[in-house]
């Protein structure tokens, strides 16, 4: 007999990576390589954890749009100016694209899998 659950629809199926490619996994961590071009959007993505992000090129501006009321106290958006060098710490949870009005951007994530 198939579970009930095997006929519901995969509500994650129209979420994208949360940037360009893995460079690197272990136990602890998962690092990522990100590039947005000049005027392109990175597609609704879900952070399920906490992460870093280390700005590598550009100064956007990055706007950054949440989805699902996930951005809590940062409300719809956010407007982002990175800076070369520039390192933040995310908390997980935000469904969101982010666009890039600026020049081409790249950035190092790093995402956090265990807590403390």
């Amino acid at each position: 007999m198939a579970d009930a659950d095997d006929h519901r629809p995969d509500l994650r199926s129209d979420l994208r990576p949360i940037a360009t490619r893995v460079l690197f996994e272990d136990d602890e961590i998962r690092v990522w390589d990100q590039h947005i071009d000049a005027g392109e959007t990175l597609g609704k993505h879900r952070h399920e954890l906490d992460y870093v992000l280390v700005t590598v090129r550009g100064d956007g501006p990055l706007e950054v749009a949440f989805h699902d009321g996930s951005g809590g106290a940062l409300g719809d958006g956010v407007t982002l100016q990175p800076s070369r060098g520039q390192a933040i710490f995310v908390p997980k949870g935000h469904v969101e694209t982010a666009r890039n009005d600026g020049a081409p951007y790249r950035a190092i994530l790093v995402e956090l899998k265990r807590d403390g």
